[in-house]
């Protein structure tokens, strides 16, 4: 199904100031924890008076919290995302079967979505064990180095696929992670043949994951489903050997649920 054609925007007609606070959120987005007026100034390259306005607006609405001359995200920022997540009939329909997988190979599973150049977390089940992995809903993480997000860029048509290619900032991220384009390339061209992906330690060292594309009535891939799991001894064959059918079979219910609606 092509991209629908994005409407020719003039200059005038956008608000700069929206521009501006929604550029302010993405940067908090980005994992900086805290920001000064001068740090939102320099990033933003506004003024210092225009850093202040932004800042002290989201303070005001709750967004942003205020310490000395420190400013830092509330928990309300999370307002702006979870309406969109829970109108997703994808995320709530899933659910039940990433409850059932999650106890039937006791590991984190989530469901991933494209969105740029990251994978965005917009469904997640955990089991009951001590040691758990930082995968909230709404967590972005680039999909270069995510087993999620390569079964997502995977599915991706050859076009899109390059465009993605060709602008991507692929970053080493551990010694293992592929930031060569024309590895990646290939590595994408593997997934794609295979119809899953492992991914061992590029993300973050000692951590692994293992994922299948969901496709919707057409047959285009619209989301991906898969565990994430420290590694410990086990080995990628070994993930392959006992989570792959698992999460094959899990999948093949999830889209069966989606060509029902």
């Amino acid at each position: 199904m092509p991209e629908a054609e994005a409407p020719t925007q003039k200059k005038d007609e956008l608000l700069d100031s929206l521009n501006k606070g929604l550029a302010l959120l993405r940067l908090f987005a980005s994992g900086v924890e805290s920001l000064s007026m001068q740090d939102v100034a320099d990033r933003l390259d506004v003024t210092r008076a225009a850093a202040r306005r932004l800042l002290l607006t989201l303070h005001h609405n709750g967004y942003l919290a205020q310490n000395g001359r420190q400013f830092s995200l509330t928990p309300r920022v999370m307002e702006l995302g979870y309406a969109y997540f829970a109108s997703m009939s994808l995320p709530r329909l899933a659910q039940p079967h990433l409850r059932a997988l999650a106890s039937r190979c006791g590991e984190t599973c989530s469901i991933g979505m494209l969105d740029d150049d990251a994978v965005v977390l917009v469904a997640r089940e955990e089991p009951r064990q001590i040691l758990r992995v930082d995968m909230a809903i709404g967590r972005r993480m680039p999909a270069y180095a995510h087993s999620l997000g390569r079964v997502l860029l995977a599915g991706l048509d050859d076009a899109a696929l390059e465009r993605y290619l060709a602008h991507a900032e692929l970053r080493k991220l551990t010694p293992f992670t592929i930031d060569s384009r024309e590895a990646l390339r290939a590595t994408l061209a593997q997934v794609r043949e295979d119809g899953h992906c492992v991914l061992v330690s590029e993300l973050v060292d000692g951590f692994a994951g293992i994922s299948v594309p969901l496709r919707d009535q057409t047959g285009k891939v619209v989301a991906g489903l898969g565990f994430s799991m420290v590694l410990g001894s086990r080995s990628a064959a070994t993930l392959v050997e006992r989570y792959l059918s698992p999460l094959r079979e899990v999948a093949a219910a999830i889209e069966a649920v989606l060509r029902a609606r």
